[in-house]
């Protein structure tokens, strides 16, 4: 097969830091290329993503992350440039919500998508739980011919009224992220510091344990005051260690070490991919009850789900009840990268025979 897949223009393909949905797009057009199928990349200028049966359209000059005010023109200027080679592509792959495809131009919306013959298949990799959003999908028709996939049951959940819907699982390539049974006395928030990551919840738990906390996270623009506001004053390089944002090799040391990855999300997060990380390198996570956390976490088996920081504090003297090789052994029976790229395929395969 053809296909195309876009590609937030956000953030480059693969990402340097941060970035879980450009890495799982890295991951799926890598894959797909071992499988023979041509795949052509739509993505930030400055991606690096490239290999046999593999292309990269740049879609704009650089990442935009620190430049938002410059993302809109970009998405729109992509969403051009695709819907102009459509042709060329038995299938299209969008990772992104059918909502950045709306326009409004002098008081009417118009969705781009209306305007593709080629076949689509959009993941939302974003919350679903924004009423604005979820009243205009429904009473969008339109959307509702195309092909829908979420990362987990409860992101499906909002909007399962799409009749034409189904779930992929993020995935890891579990070779990258090696397996270590020997723990070092440390706990572990690693992603992005914002409110509704948990990160003051998190320093809350250490220092009622008083187990040391490393603090692997970048700082948004959009966060910044609230960083200054609310974290930098308990940050002492001692019980609360701020390490920066690590790379890709860093982090994967940190989830190695860590007694355990704390994850006491504030928000319906739609996957969490960083608890697939962490326990695909045999550390246990203890996550709060939210988002797709009771899809991942098997109480009890892999981690901990707790309601508060209270039971998050008991569940840390609990760890010892938990087999690293466990935590590693559930990652590869239902988060391979192998799976992933094969559900995909599958799918992209029966939209192409239409």
């Amino acid at each position: 097969m053809k296909i195309a897949i876009v590609s937030p223009v956000m953030v480059p393909v693969p990402p340097l830091k941060y970035g879980g949905i450009e890495r799982i797009v890295d991951e799926l057009a890598r894959g797909l290329a071992k499988r023979k199928h041509k795949v052509t990349v739509f993505c930030a200028g400055d991606s690096t993503i490239e290999g046999e049966n593999l292309f990269r359209v740049e879609s704009s000059p650089y990442s935009t992350k620190e430049c938002l005010e410059e993302n809109r023109a970009w998405e729109i200027r992509q969403l051009l440039s695709v819907l102009s080679r459509q042709r060329e592509f038995d299938v299209i792959h969008f990772n992104y919500e059918p909502i950045v495809c709306r326009l409004n131009i002098d008081g009417v919306n118009i969705n781009l998508l209306d305007f593709f013959a080629t076949p689509l298949a959009l993941t939302f990799h974003n919350t679903t739980y924004i009423p604005e959003h979820i009243k205009y999908y429904r009473k969008t028709e339109s959307l509702h011919r195309h092909n829908m996939i979420f990362i987990s049951e409860n992101q499906r959940q909002p909007v399962s009224f799409f009749p034409r819907s189904q779930v992929i699982y993020n995935a890891l390539p579990l070779e990258q992220f090696p397996f270590e049974d020997k723990k070092e006395d440390y706990l572990l928030f690693l992603g992005r510091i914002a409110n509704f990551k948990g990160i003051l919840e998190a320093i809350e738990v250490a220092k009622k344990t008083k187990i040391p906390l490393k603090i692997v996270a970048k700082i948004d623009r959009v966060d910044q005051k609230f960083y200054k506001k609310e974290v930098e004053a308990h940050i002492d390089g001692k019980l609360i260690q701020y390490m920066g944002e690590a790379d890709f090799a860093g982090k994967v040391e940190y989830f190695k070490k860590a007694r355990c990855l704390l994850f006491p999300i504030l928000w319906e997060e739609p996957f969490g991919l960083v608890m697939t990380e962490a326990l695909a390198c045999g550390t246990p996570v203890i996550a709060f009850r939210r988002g797709s956390v009771p899809e991942i976490i098997q109480d009890g088996i892999n981690g901990y789900i707790v309601d508060t920081v209270d039971e998050m504090v008991d569940a840390i003297g609990k760890l010892k009840n938990i087999s690293s090789l466990n935590c590693r052994k559930s990652v590869e029976e239902r988060f391979s990268l192998e799976r992933m790229v094969k559900e995909y395929e599958n799918l992209f395969s029966k939209l192409a025979s239409k």
